[in-house]
């Protein structure tokens, strides 16, 4: 048995359509709406001065913490046809913590990967401060530095990808089915053993194409609220509605996600199951 994309497809626009009430104060309350201000707040950053843009980025956090609940209540509500809304919230209060620490650990990770970019640059004696205000000038850069720094990245960025796709896009269902710590990352991986280049297609075509829509949205209707509305200020009531529709995209998007990846773990399951 092998598992197909539009099988996975047709079995996530089938759970959309039948599980939209238990799903859709999910939606609004823990993705929409979070999304929207986040859009909204993260203009101010850097303007509120110091004290302000601390008390903005523990709000985004708060927020971004929020949709990652919703996230796992919507893929236990995906995962059983028969859960309630109440028992996938309970569900998603329990599991909050392991996914977070997973988390954590994969963004750990990322960040050890990254430190030789950084000791590479220091080392050379780059002008860091000037790099990070954005004003380097080219004598202020090491060739042979930048060289490494550029074939470095770009093979990292190679890696990771590869990774996320094999042993970190189905996480969260498998924290939510399976008891199994930091076994979460091997357990992905084999399930994608068989499936691997099409999870890969499958994820940088929805990493193109949800990117585009969010960017198409946030330009036509920008200018088109910028152009009735007017407004000057980093916030402004056309900004606001801007937010408000890229948050629309952005919540489709994710919820697409968050469905079809819950129906793509159930399906490598029951491949794994049926060639054992």
């Amino acid at each position: 048995m092998s598992v197909t994309m539009s099988t996975v497809w047709d079995r996530t626009t089938d759970c959309l359509s039948e599980r939209r009430a238990p799903m859709l104060p999910i939606v609004l309350l823990g993705l929409f709406v979070p999304l929207a201000l986040i859009g909204t707040l993260m203009p101010l950053m850097g303007s509120s001065g110091h004290g302000g843009d601390l008390l903005l980025g523990i709000i985004v956090l708060l927020l971004s913490l929020l949709t990652s609940w919703a996230g796992l209540a919507l893929t236990a509500l995906s995962l059983d046809p028969a859960i309630s809304r109440v028992a996938a919230v309970q569900a998603a209060n329990r599991r909050f913590l392991p996914v977070l620490g997973i988390g954590l650990v994969t963004l750990a990770v990322v960040v050890v990967l990254a430190m030789p970019i950084g000791i590479v640059l220091g080392l050379s004696g780059m002008n860091m401060a000037a790099l990070s205000a954005g004003t380097l000038q080219p004598g202020d850069v090491n060739g042979g530095a930048l060289a490494f720094v550029s074939l470095y990245s770009v093979v990292l960025a190679v890696l990771l990808f590869w990774a996320y796709a094999r042993c970190v896009v189905l996480v969260t269902p498998i924290v939510l089915e399976e008891r199994r710590g930091l076994g979460v990352y091997r357990r992905s991986f084999d399930l994608t053993r068989h499936i691997a280049w099409k999870v890969i297609g499958v994820v940088m075509l929805y990493g193109v194409v949800s990117w585009v829509a969010s960017a198409a949205a946030k330009s036509v209707f920008g200018t088109v609220f910028a152009l009735v509305l007017g407004g000057e200020g980093t916030v402004t009531l056309a900004s606001i509605l801007t937010q408000i529709v890229v948050a629309g995209v952005s919540t489709l998007f994710s919820l697409l996600a968050v469905v079809f990846l819950a129906k793509l773990y159930l399906a490598a399951r029951e491949a794994i199951v049926a060639r054992s």
